[in-house]
């Protein structure tokens, strides 16, 4: 894929890499952190305009004519123009003589200040055999020039650009229709090390979308290599972002070795930075769903509900939650893109409804989905960027309509994120919390068992299965099942209906303990035959602990064995879980907790 990298982008992995070893990978708070700094103006001794700037008097607006910028244009981010003032007449003679010799001086200076070693080696990189020595890394030729050799520290965190008015008064934002310009970023020598070679970066990119892509496509592959292949287009720092989020969620952990490796604290520290400079977009957001996939899926706690919480917050400030609220981001200019959005938007839900399910109690980050929100499309349609002649399927559409696995995935947890509301809101009339309980109880059946039957004839070598929509709609029949199966939960003089839904959990724990089990035999399964464990995907590891917590409990109260024959498949399923998602040898030593109770109890 090197003819699909930008030569720019090239040039600076080259860069990092002839000097990268010299400094740690991760991020120096130096100035070769190419933060360019802003100059300080002093406002006893600014010039003023003659006149009003163009915004300002087209407006009629008053303009305090601070130069180059008034301040009500800083303010709302909007570009500020004097071209009619300053159409003055070239410059005379003298000025050019005047300005010649400036600059002599300052090459002069210069000259004199700059170490012999570093003027040799900035000869020898105006060849065509670019090499950089020790003496030429950018931290000793700042320090060369710097008197005294001390480095200046960059101006940051420099004034906002970022328009106040979009959070302060939105109605005035959009009546203004104002546009934000989104903040260039330049990217930190420190994440281009980390990124490694252009081969290693070509490796990074495939083997990202032949694993974690096919269970979570919120990144369109082909308008990120349109991305790359566009030599108008210089590399910021959300795509570097991205880039390096993609490495750290596909990157199998080496066995024994905890999750928080050096890639993962460099992409926190790269995520703040770049949020400290007012950064956004949607790459952004993927690099931070990402991050989250990845916490989720290793189970680090509480980072993994905190950086799940932030993408619901960007996501929404971005506008990607509804069409008719303000938007920070300009309008798509293409399908796919649009689609891309969409699903960017879907993935922020999954996590959010995925993680609360164990953690119950609190209120999601993200807001409800609209019954009318479409759904993702075909998923492999929209990696080649093909759109298809048919009709969007919205959220309130019938189950039985054919959708795509991520699309399944997006219904499934839907209805997992209405158990979850079902259950934390103690507010329901009794008469309706049992109707709506037996109600979500028949959807999710209805999809548990739709699903299986559309998963014999998904190719798993060509595009994503529906494991983790079997998995998060087990998931939440089970939690449903957890609500309402128990005697001790039940009210006094309730309605009818609250046996109804008590006698249908306890017996659907056993069938869908029952189903899980056999999926988990199916994973075993392609994986003992050698499927790649990047694909497995850390949204099925969930009900696969429900269940074998649902075993022991069985085990406890029966002592019948056949329950511990289950509950140990499904602990070694998990064992083998545990070499992709460290998420798996947590759960088991809950379940072995468990049964250490149990133990203690015989005794």
């Amino acid at each position: 894929m090197d003819s699909n990298i930008e030569p720019a982008f090239q040039a600076q992995l080259q860069q990092a890499t002839v000097y990268g070893s010299q400094q740690h990978n991760g991020f120096d708070h130096e100035p070769h952190f190419d933060i360019t700094p802003q100059q300080q103006q002093d406002t006893s001794q600014q010039q003023l305009a003659a006149q009003a700037c163009t915004s300002c008097r087209k407006q009629k607006r008053k303009c305090d004519k601070q130069i180059p910028q008034c301040s009500l244009c800083q303010r709302i981010g909007r570009r500020c123009d004097y071209s009619e003032e300053n159409r003055v007449l070239p410059p005379s003679a003298e000025e050019f003589t005047s300005l010649r010799q400036e600059v002599a001086e300052l090459k002069h200076l210069l000259s004199s200040t700059v170490l012999p070693s570093a003027r040799a080696n900035a000869s020898a990189n105006s060849s065509s055999d670019v090499s950089m020595s020790n003496d030429s890394s950018p931290a000793n030729l700042l320090s060369s020039i710097i008197p005294n050799g001390q480095p200046q520290q960059p101006a940051w965190p420099a004034p906002s650009s970022f328009p106040s008015l979009f959070f302060l008064d939105s109605s005035a934002f959009e009546y203004e229709r104002f546009q934000i310009q989104m903040p260039h970023i330049r990217v930190p020598s420190g994440a281009l090390a980390a990124l490694g070679s252009s081969a290693e970066l070509r490796f990074m990119i495939e083997n990202f979308f032949s694993s974690v892509h096919t269970y979570f496509p919120i990144v369109s592959k082909i308008r990120l290599y349109q991305h790359l292949a566009n030599p108008l287009h210089e590399p910021g720092a959300e795509i570097a972002l991205l880039f390096m989020a993609m490495k750290l969620v596909s990157t199998e952990l080496p066995e024994g070795s905890p999750p928080q490796t050096q890639v993962y604290q460099d992409v926190k520290s790269f995520y703040t930075y770049m949020e400290a400079q007012n950064g956004f977009s949607t790459q952004m957001l993927q690099g931070l769903l990402l991050i989250g996939l990845y916490e989720y899926g290793h189970g680090i706690y509480p980072a993994a509900y905190l950086s799940i919480g932030n993408a619901a917050r960007l996501g929404h400030a971005m506008g990607l939650h509804a069409r008719d609220v303000p938007q920070m981001l300009p309008r798509c200019t293409t399908w796919t893109e649009q689609e891309e959005r969409r699903r960017v938007w879907w993935g922020v839900l999954i996590l959010d409804r995925i993680s609360n399910i164990g953690h119950r109690g609190k209120p999601f980050a993200s807001a409800e989905p609209s019954p009318d929100m479409h759904l993702p499309t075909d998923d492999a349609a929209w990696d080649r960027g093909q759109m298809l002649a048919a009709a969007p399927l919205s959220l309130s559409a019938s189950q039985t309509i054919r959708a795509s696995s991520f699309a399944r995935a997006c219904q499934s947890v839907h209805l997992a994120g209405k158990v979850c509301r079902h259950i934390d809101d103690k507010t329901i009339p009794l008469d309706y919390r049992f109707e709506e309980a037996l109600q979500l109880h028949r959807t999710l059946k209805a999809l548990a068992a739709l699903l299986p039957t559309e998963a014999e004839g998904d190719d798993p070598t060509a595009g994503p299965t529906l494991c983790s929509s079997l998995a998060i709609c087990y998931s939440a029949l089970l939690t449903l099942y957890d609500a309402y199966g128990c005697s001790e939960r039940l009210v006094p003089d309730a309605p009818e209906s609250q046996l109804v839904i008590q006698k249908e959990s306890i017996q659907g724990i056993t069938e869908v303990c029952e189903s899980v089990l056999l999926l988990s035999r199916k994973i075993r399964q392609r994986i003992e035959l050698g499927e790649d464990l990047g694909r497995l995907s850390p949204l099925t590891i969930e009900c696969i602990y429900e269940a074998g917590a649902s075993y022991a409990w069985y085990f406890r109260e029966t002592s019948e064995p056949h329950y511990a024959e289950k509950l140990a498949e499904v602990k070694e399923l998990l064992r083998l879980c545990e070499r992709r998602w460290r998420v798996a040898d947590d759960y088991i030593r809950i379940i072995e907790a468990t049964e250490y109770q149990l133990v203690s109890a015989i005794r």
